[in-house]
């Protein structure tokens, strides 16, 4: 019978938490929680459970702001299900335990101010865990967690912990200069940002290190400002030996996000192959109707080299694409960056032929800052100047230096191959320049100051 009037009363307690501030209890000071979605879209679920050590709390989110609500410290497992459009919560006998969590309601481990940690469905997370009911009896799942501690999850995903302190330094005040910038990402769905690289990786404790977690510490609060608001702290793998101007990648024209020559990138070469009927496939994806493909053509540079227009022409029309929408288009991972050149490619495979190198073979100059690397007998690779050099393997003549004042480079027949170098989109800091710079001793502030301009690291 004791039995039969504690379950009665937990239901009480659950049933009023929405309407009753009588039991809510100032949560922690930092207004500094945000909201990632770990299932959403397609990935709901129907059902969910949680496990904690110190039992938990349920409570509701506000904003940035947790705030206490009724206790279950007798219990360290729980189970959560979306029935009719509610939140419901049982214990592991199936009896209830709160019949709606509501759309605000927040379940945390008692002892989330101590470090505590959640188990969804047998994975860590700091914070807490919060389910918003959507159609069919589904749920999203949105892990409720400090800003912090969301650096925590996603820096050994973004850059390796194995990487210099201070690379790992500078991309902590990057992740959480974006992450600040970017809440409600999401907003529609929900939440504030997702766990792909549509806006950072986030592992949540499982994609915790020593190393990591380590930078984000020693780093803790800080943020990329300009005129005293915090910045896009946008980042990318690889320059090819100039950052962009954000304009000409994308569309708008922010101050702090300004080209520079990249002193410090390492080499990034790449070769990849597309056949016109690949290009023709990708472009009606995307929405065009080109009919066969004629040729492709280098339609246009930026002042740093970096393609800025390619021209597709086909039977039933002609495409330009622009800016990062020839990487969105062809693919990001296949064309991996906008400094390239185009080459016809042969049935063997990319990069094969010899190439002959001159200095006389035309009358256009390329940039006098350029580089290119030399592969001798011994394997080694030897950066050379490059000014004015171009190359033919027999097939075709392409300009070797990193910036280019040719117009128009055209393949007519069959396959093209993009040669390029760098990784990304180009906007910002590149990871492999500031982990070079770190060993070469610079600090974190100094690495985000020189892809950053006018910037303040507070």
């Amino acid at each position: 019978m004791k039995h039969v009037r504690f379950t009665i009363m937990i239901i009480m307690f659950a049933l009023i938490l929405p309407l009753c501030s009588g039991y809510q209890v100032e949560a922690a000071s930092k207004r500094d929680y945000l909201k990632i979605g770990l299932k959403v879209g397609s990935n709901c679920v129907s059902t969910a459970t949680l496990k904690s050590d110190q039992g938990f709390l349920l409570g509701t989110i506000d904003g940035r702001r947790f705030e206490e609500g009724m206790p279950l410290p007798a219990y360290n497992e729980i189970a959560i299900s979306s029935e009719n459009g509610n939140i419901v919560v049982r214990d592991m006998d199936g009896v209830l335990l709160s019949a709606d969590m509501g759309s605000s309601g927040c379940i945390m481990p008692a002892d989330y101010e101590d470090e505590g940690i959640l188990y969804y469905d047998g994975t860590p997370y700091r914070g807490g865990i919060q389910f918003l009911a959507k159609s069919n009896n589904s749920m999203a799942v949105i892990n409720v967690i400090r800003l912090e501690h969301y650096v925590y999850g996603v820096l050994n995903s973004e850059l390796g912990y194995t990487n210099p302190k201070e690379a790992l330094k500078a991309q902590a005040v990057v992740a959480r200069s974006y992450a600040e910038q970017n809440l409600g990402k999401h907003s529609a769905d929900g939440f504030d940002l997702c766990t792909s690289t549509h806006c950072q990786v986030y592992k949540g404790y499982s994609g915790e290190y020593d190393a990591t977690n380590k930078a984000t510490d020693e780093t803790e609060g800080e943020l990329l400002l300009y005129d005293g608001e915090p910045v896009s702290a946008f980042y990318f793998k690889n320059s090819g030996g100039y950052t962009q101007n954000s304009e000409d990648v994308w569309s708008g024209k922010l101050p702090y996000l300004r080209a520079v020559k990249d002193e410090y990138s390492p080499s990034y070469p790449w070769s990849t192959s597309l056949s016109f009927e690949i290009i023709k496939t990708k472009l009606e994806s995307a929405g065009f109707s080109p009919g066969t493909i004629e040729s492709v053509s280098i339609n246009g540079y930026n002042n740093t080299g970096a393609v800025s227009e390619l021209k597709i022409v086909g039977s039933g029309a002609t495409v330009y694409l622009k800016k990062e929408n020839i990487r969105n288009v062809l693919g990001a991972t296949i064309v991996k960056s906008n400094m390239f050149t185009l080459g016809k490619g042969s049935s063997s495979g990319a990069g094969n032929g010899t190439w002959n190198i001159s200095n006389g073979l035309k009358g256009s100059e390329s940039s006098a800052n350029a580089k290119l690397y030399v592969i001798g007998d011994s394997g080694k690779a030897k950066k050379i100047d490059a000014d004015g050099l171009y190359g033919s393997n027999g097939q075709v003549t392409i300009v070797l230096g990193s910036r280019s004042s040719e117009s128009s480079q055209t393949v007519t027949t069959g396959t093209v191959e993009f040669n390029g170098y760098g990784y990304g989109h180009g906007v910002g800091m590149p990871q492999d320049s500031a982990v070079e710079m770190a060993k070469q001793g610079f600090d974190y502030k100094e690495i985000l100051e020189y892809f950053f301009a006018d910037i303040e690291v507070e």
